[in-house]
């Protein structure tokens, strides 16, 4: 019985890491059940334990990330509200822990529901007192687009540009940019 939660665990990363090997190669809404559960090696009954659907499953890996991520960056929003370089250092070393995975969730047919997802989350965690306005909306979608864009560009071709001048850019763009502009001060 103490094994159970192991066991668990094991079985549902089983079937993540059975789709993300599919994902390699196949558009992640064309991959099916039948194909996940024969890679992962159990029967269908088994993945309808863990599981509603393939898309189901997309939210728990995207569930996954996104916890991950708060569970580095809220303690040290808490220890300082000042989202400095050692603040952006922590979320670029969290998406290159999960570069992989992450590659495949911010494709361009999945990217767009992913980034709202996080933005929500995000948003709710922190309890920020911004304005969700349509034109914060706007502001919040274009802001993220880009980081997300770039940082999938970095982990795509890392040569291109070092870590710090990619850090540069995301921690110039938020406080010249994004935070003045949901905050209402010109820029």
């Amino acid at each position: 019985m103490n094994k159970q939660p192991e066991i668990t665990d094991a079985t549902r990363e089983a079937f993540i890491t059975a789709f993300f090997r599919l994902a390699e190669i196949k558009n992640i809404y064309k991959i099916t059940i039948k194909e996940i559960t024969n890679l992962a090696g159990y029967n269908r009954t088994t993945f309808y334990r863990y599981f509603e659907d393939v898309f189901n499953l997309i939210e728990y890996a995207e569930d996954q990330f996104i916890d991950g991520m708060l569970s580095v960056l809220l303690p040290q929003i808490q220890m300082s509200p000042v989202l400095d370089n050692h603040f952006f250092q922590l979320f670029l070393e969290h998406f290159y822990a999960s570069k992989d995975r992450l590659g495949i969730l911010l494709r361009d047919s999945n990217r767009a529901a992913f980034i709202r997802r996080l933005q929500q989350r995000l948003q709710a965690s922190l309890n920020a007192p911004i304005d969700i306005s349509t034109h914060n909306r706007v502001i919040m979608d274009i802001y993220f687009n880009g980081i997300f864009s770039a940082i999938i560009h970095q982990i795509q071709y890392p040569d291109e540009m070092s870590d710090e001048e990619l850090l540069s850019i995301i921690s110039s763009l938020f406080t010249k940019w994004y935070w003045p502009a949901v905050n209402g001060k010109k820029m």
